[in-house]
């Protein structure tokens, strides 16, 4: 242990030494390497400035004579400004000797560029020569030096001399403390090429062109992709001493100074990493981490050399917790999918055996979901460690009790278990939770039921015995729940047929496999038809006609029925239209479905429907059932007033079948009220359904609804009908469903004998 701690903590800190000297120098170097770029970029930026100035010499050269308002014209039309956002003014500089100086001095007073007053030397003196602004332009627009202002009486005057005889641009501040610039002077030949001797240079001189520049923007330019990084620029030359600054930098950062020519220097001021231990972030945690590992492999070593038996106790330990939990639910600690199926293997294994026999039931809780929304999460988590501890408490030794997650559980049972058949224990499960359950996010005990399903004997795999439970329960829950059956071989069957009529659905749409059929509504006082119920159906390549009752159900269940719907509805409301187009006035009744209403795109489809057809709202009704209705009330109200809104009219179907109450009724937007046919069919017969559907049409009269009576067959059945006062009729006795081509024709048949009727 000695050994590991004194060779680790020997080679941290010869790492942390070597770390420590490696970055130093390398943020050195790089200190270096930015103070470089950013000298260069501010380099560059100064040529540009001297570039721009050549450019403005060669328009001054080209156009001797030009005004201020042409000049100003150029460089508007060159974007001068935008091109170069540091700029603070441009603009020519002539030189005028003593004896022009009236001269000059005419001409300024009389462009009226030296103001009201008379042309005065600024500072006054008597010296061989003078240099004036001439041409002057700024990103305000207003000069920026006087006309009567001696340039070469400034500290720019030796400068732009220099510039003149050397041919080479210049740059110096201009000014002094914190409103000094930086001033570049070029100067300008005839014929806009430098002489190549000092007395053609001379004589060829015609001025400069100066440009101001604000060295703040060019120093933030010069900064950018550096942060905590500062930089000066010095200017000491002569009596003119001046320093730029831009940025900032923390405590404790160095500068590395780079001179230029003409008396500049640049000094980045950023933060270099020290080539000490301590002070080196990088040396001082792989010091201080070496060492604590080293310790920490010490401590390792004594423990494990001192103490291997305890370890493998903790591994032991450690190792049978997560076995376990990789085999049982975390909420209820019953077995889980993986120890479930491992048991069924080993039932599996005895029952061959030992010939004994064998079941699993899978029970699921009835409308779970419920009391998850209505009471939380917590509630229900709670419900089910109740359920899981009270079927296990059912059980006899031997037996198994596993959640497969959600509210499904499995029981696994055998041998004696069995004595009274797998029937019995899945009853006395559904004893053992008839009693309610108290939890604590529910003011009253609760009563839950189950469904289950169970499967016996001998299966090829685990996997094949609990998913024929699931067939059987599968079963239960269409069987009404709270049930327990037994899996038997047609099951499956009837699940894979399910399975095949659903494939086949999914692609009935895309491959136009539906149609529609159209039933007649006949007006019982006249006689005349008033309109047509659109029905779909199926044709089936292969199964032939498909009637509804057997599709329908798999369209619900995989929520086909939202776009087949749609469907139906641009079909009917098309054919409608046609219809009316033909002189039938007729009204289509189209049937919505619980899966369509439930959803906001309802309205969206019917809209669509109308749109683009062209039908008018009132030709068209919209039928839901009384069940229909009572899923979401509140929803379902603000959908089919939304529906009504549009227009459309609203008919209740079947209705005195369902469970709205007349509160309910009155409260929704209900046009029509069809009366169903099971009530229809008795009135022959018995004198309670001829009171009832009495009591429903004065209930429709009150209402001020439309009644119509579903499934006339019999010209006494019409008779009665119409002597209570119903008003439309639809049944067998007058047209069966037909196909359009079949409508059409008795539409037209139906006319012809109105006609002849009346003549």
């Amino acid at each position: 242990m000695a050994l590991v701690v004194l060779v680790g903590v020997t080679g941290s800190v010869l790492g942390a030494l070597t770390v420590a000297r490696i970055d130093g120098q390398r943020s050195r170097q790089s200190s270096v390497t930015s103070a470089v770029e950013i000298a260069a970029t501010l380099k560059l930026a100064i040529e540009r400035e001297q570039d721009l100035a050549v450019n403005t010499g060669a328009f001054v050269t080209h156009a001797p004579g030009e005004t201020e308002l042409q000049f100003q014209q150029w460089a508007s039309s060159d974007r001068v400004f935008e091109r170069f956002p540091e700029l603070i003014g441009i603009g020519s500089v002539v030189m005028v000797p003593a004896l022009q100086l009236s001269q000059y001095a005419a001409q300024v007073e009389a462009s009226g560029l030296g103001g009201s007053g008379t042309f005065q030397v600024r500072p006054s003196g008597s010296r061989p020569y003078y240099c004036f602004a001439s041409l002057t332009e700024s990103p305000n627009g207003r000069s920026t030096s006087p006309p009567n202002l001696d340039v070469c009486d400034s500290t720019l005057g030796p400068k732009f001399i220099e510039a003149r005889d050397s041919g080479q641009s210049t740059y110096l501040p201009y000014g002094s403390g914190p409103t000094a610039d930086l001033a570049v002077g070029t100067a300008i030949y005839r014929g806009g090429a430098v002489p190549a001797t000092l007395r053609a240079r001379r004589d060829a001189f015609l001025g400069w062109v100066g440009i101001q520049v604000a060295p703040r923007t060019v120093l933030a330019t010069s900064l950018q992709g550096h942060p905590g990084t500062a930089v000066a620029f010095h200017y000491g030359s002569g009596v003119s001493k001046v320093t730029f600054r831009a940025g900032s930098a923390p405590h404790g950062a160095q500068s590395t100074t780079i001179k230029l020519h003409n008396g500049w220097h640049v000094q980045v001021i950023a933060v270099v990493g020290g080539s000490g231990v301590f002070t080196n972030a990088n040396a001082l945690v792989l010091l201080l981490g070496g060492t604590l590992v080293s310790l920490l492999m010490g401590v390792l070593i004594y423990v494990l050399a001192t103490s291997r038996s305890r370890a493998l106790i903790v591994v032991h330990e450690r190792t049978d917790e997560l076995r376990h939990q990789a085999l049982h639910d975390s909420l209820t600690g019953l077995p889980n999918r993986a120890l479930i199926i491992d048991r069924i293997q080993q039932m599996l294994a005895r029952g061959r055996r030992v010939h004994s026999p064998l079941a699993v039931l899978f029970l699921d809780l009835d409308n779970f979901k419920d009391i998850n929304d209505t009471l939380g999460h917590s509630a229900g988590d709670e419900l089910l460690v109740a359920v899981g501890s009270r079927l296990s408490g059912a059980l006899r030794d031997g037996d198994l009790v596993g959640r497969l997650g959600g509210d499904e559980f499995v029981v696994l049972t055998e041998g004696a278990s069995l004595a009274a058949g797998a029937e019995a224990v899945a009853n006395r499960m559904l004893d053992v939770l008839s009693d309610p359950f108290h939890v604590s996010g529910s003011e009253v005990p609760l009563t839950v039921t189950a469904s289950i399903g169970f499967a016996e004997g001998d299966r090829s795999v685990p996997e094949r015995l609990l998913h024929d439970a699931d067939i059987a329960l599968y079963e239960a829950k269409n069987s009404g729940k709270a049930r327990a059956v037994g899996f038997v071989p047609p099951m499956q069957v009837a699940i894979d047929a399910h399975r095949h009529l659903e494939f086949d659905l999914r692609g009935a749409l895309e491959a136009h496999q539906f149609f529609l059929v159209f039933q007649p509504t006949v007006n019982l006082a006249t006689g005349d038809f008033t309109g047509v119920e659109a029905l779909l159906r199926w044709r089936h390549p292969e199964r032939g006609v498909v009637m509804p009752g057997e599709f329908i159900s798999a369209l619900e269940s995989s929520e086909l029925i939202i776009p087949v719907g749609a469907w139906v509805l641009q079909e009917a409301c098309r054919q409608a239209v046609t219809w009316n187009l033909e002189g039938h006035r007729l009204v289509v009744s189209v049937n919505v479905s619980a899966k369509q209403l439930e959803r906001d795109r309802v309205i969206d489809d019917v809209e669509s429907a109308l749109s683009l057809s062209g039908l008018d709202p009132e030709c068209l009704i919209l039928e839901v059932t009384e069940t229909t209705l009572m899923n979401d009330v509140e929803a379902s109200m603000a959908r089919l007033r939304h529906l009504n809104a549009l227009g459309v009219l609203i008919a209740i179907d079947d209705f005195g079948t369902g469970y709205s109450s007349l509160s309910y009724l009155r409260q929704f937007p209900i046009d029509v009220l069809k009366i169903d046919q099971s009530f229809v069919s008795e009135m022959a017969a018995s004198p309670e359904s001829v009171a009832l559907v009495h009591t429903l049409v004065q209930l429709g009269k009150v209402l001020g609804l439309v009644t119509v009576a579903e499934g006339i067959e019999t010209d006494e059945q019409r008779v009665l009908l119409r002597a209570e006062g119903v008003d439309i009729g639809q049944g067998y006795f007058f047209a069966q469903p037909l196909e359009l081509k079949d409508l059409n024709r008795f539409l037209k048949n139906h006319e012809t004998r109105q006609t002849a009727s009346i003549a």
